[in-house]
């Protein structure tokens, strides 16, 4: 590497285009590889589409034939003629018989014979071939509705020397005694090209060599003799599945394609020589070799004016970078235009690229550190926060136990009362666990009740109906308070008569609990109710309460604090009627993965 750097360009140029044209031969080698591998491919696929096209022939004949079978074997004439006594019926019945496979004989050609043989020993065919059907009627077995009998030589019966026998059993279809017996037999006799069709054809128009051949190794149609097919082993006729492999046959080397039909005990061959695979392989070299030698003359001609060309560009570019190498602010905001080949203005395209990349990762850089520049602050003003939330409580709580103190000096019960409830729900709210039992929660009601039976006296009556499989659910802290706070603040102080506050709780059939807090104060108007509804429906409760709402500030926190912890289907529902009360129920999942989770 470091005796290239010291080469000059055009050195440098010169042995790059000398490996320009290596490249360009391995690209050249490889693609007639390529070229080579996908003629053999395609000629193989060939020979598959070809033995798919005949097997494709002889299922879809193979199919016209069975049905025809089926409609005869079916068939009520046919039926009732093989079990029928009266002998004048039944000669009645055969004359339908005669005519119904004339007119199947019709539907396909290629049928030569169509027999039936009746259990008591009546028959009926078209040809004569009832002597040579007969027996062959042992050979059919139950489970099987067709079998096939491969190819078989009936003299010159019918002008063939091999024909197709296809064989199937009557059963009787109507309701009765005789309900599925064996009541005959039926026959076809056909021709290869009624099953196979013309596969001669089909092999002449693909260049190709084709057989079918049966169980019993004979070659039922073909372009090829017996004796010569019979070197070839028939490519594992009698197995299942299709081969596909080369042959040695007569000298030469084929690509065979075998595939057998288990049902006919049969197998389809297909071969093509592989020198005709590669026949066109020779012209297709001799192509590729003449367009290197004429593309190495033409880039010698081209090779000194692309040299003088790359030069110019080279030397602008190394001056560009030279000077954005210096940190110059002004230049950093240049571009570089080159004028040449391809590689040239790549080069160009791709460092002005690079400099708005630096442009753009610059910036970004710049955004990323003033965005975590306010992070920063915004997390010293959360732990400033934090830190006050935490002095001011502990502040109040020393000074309600100082007040606390002095009340039971002064001999004022009621004010230490007072004190040491609200002592206990500050102390309850800055210590402990966000989770508490439902017991606990109660405790701090129940203290700030007291505060409120001190300042209400008898206008305010509490009736608590506790389920106490409540008793140990868990449940968020400083959950139920607010809403009791709620109620006596908006619906029964405004009360000039006597109130009442009723909390109830219980478990619901899913195990929920079920927390209800109602009082008989001056409730809530509609609008009112609909501003509360729609703040509780909302996500972050601060952007639909108004300044009006505020004081329902306490509902918002307290659902949105449910629906964070417990899931949506969890929550306060509100229930009110100006002049009528309030009525709130909330509803919490005991379940401890959810609570704990918080």
């Amino acid at each position: 590497m470091n005796l290239l750097r010291r080469l000059t360009i055009r050195s440098q140029i010169s042995i790059i285009a000398c490996l320009i044209a290596l490249v360009v031969m391995a690209i050249l080698s490889a693609s007639y590889l390529q070229m080579a591998k996908m003629i053999g491919s395609n000629n193989e696929k060939l020979t598959s589409d070809l033995v798919l096209q005949m097997r494709q022939t002889v299922h879809s004949n193979k199919d016209v034939l069975e049905r025809l079978m089926m409609n005869i074997a079916f068939n009520m004439d046919v039926q009732n003629f093989l079990i029928e006594p009266d002998k004048t019926e039944s000669f009645m019945l055969s004359k339908r018989v005669d005519n119904l496979f004339i007119n199947s004989r019709t539907l396909k050609e290629g049928i030569l014979d169509i027999v039936i043989h009746g259990e008591d020993g009546r028959w009926i065919d078209i040809a004569g071939g009832r002597g040579l059907t007969k027996p062959y009627r042992g050979a059919l077995t139950e489970g099987k509705f067709f079998h096939y009998y491969g190819l078989q030589n009936f003299g010159r019966h019918y002008e063939l020397e091999n024909v197709f026998l296809i064989g199937s059993k009557i059963k009787y279809s109507q309701p009765g005694e005789l309900f599925n017996d064996t009541i005959g037999t039926l026959f076809f006799v056909v021709s290869p090209q009624a099953l196979l069709g013309e596969i001669s054809d089909l092999s002449a128009e693909m260049n190709t060599i084709s057989f079918f051949v049966d169980w019993q190794r004979k070659v039922v149609s073909g372009n090829e003799s017996l004796h010569t097919v019979d070197g070839l082993e028939l490519l594992g006729v009698g197995r299942d599945g299709s081969i596909k492999r080369e042959v040695e046959w007569e000298g030469e080397t084929y690509i065979a394609h075998s595939e057998y039909l288990p049902d006919m005990k049969s197998a389809i061959v297909s071969m093509i020589p592989k020198d005709a695979i590669m026949r066109d392989m020779n012209a297709i070299r001799i192509f590729f070799i003449v367009m290197f030698l004429i593309g190495g003359f033409v880039m010698m001609l081209l090779f000194r004016a692309i040299t003088g060309n790359i030069l110019h560009p080279l030397k602008k570019l190394i001056n560009f970078m030279s000077t954005v190498k210096r940190g110059d602010l002004a230049k950093l905001k240049g571009r570089i235009d080159l004028d040449g080949y391809v590689e040239i203005s790549l080069m160009a395209t791709e460092f002005n690229n690079m400099l708005n990349k630096i442009d753009s990762l610059t910036r970004e850089l710049l955004d990323t550190h003033a965005a975590l520049y306010g992070a920063e602050l915004e997390k010293k003003k959360a732990e400033l926060a934090y830190l006050r939330s935490q002095i001011h409580p502990h502040f109040l709580y020393n000074t309600l136990e100082m007040i606390k103190g002095m009340a039971a000096v002064k001999g004022a019960q009621e004010i230490r009362e007072a004190a040491s409830s609200l002592g206990s729900i500050f102390r309850y709210s800055i210590k402990g666990e966000s989770v508490v039992p439902f017991q606990t929660e109660l405790g701090v009601v129940e203290s700030y009740l007291q505060i409120q039976r001190l300042r209400f006296g008898s206008r305010l009556n509490v009736q608590m109906e506790i389920d106490e499989n409540c008793l140990n659910c868990h449940v968020p802290k400083m959950i139920l308070q607010p809403i009791v706070e709620n109620a006596v603040y908006h619906g029964l102080e405004p009360k000039e008569e006597r109130g009442v506050l009723r909390i109830e709780s219980y478990l619901d059939e899913r195990r929920d609990l079920i927390v209800v807090v109602e009082d008989d104060g001056i409730g809530m108007d509609a609008i009112r109710l609909e501003r509360l509804q729609a703040a509780l429906s909302e996500e972050d409760y601060r952007t639909r309460l108004g300044g009006e709402e505020r004081h329902s500030i306490g509902f918002a926190n307290v659902n949105a604090r449910i629906k964070m912890i417990c899931g949506p289907d969890y929550g306060l529902q509100v229930a009110s009627k100006e002049g009528g009360g309030t009525l709130v129920r909330v509803k919490l999942s005991t379940k401890g993965e959810l609570l704990h989770a918080i």
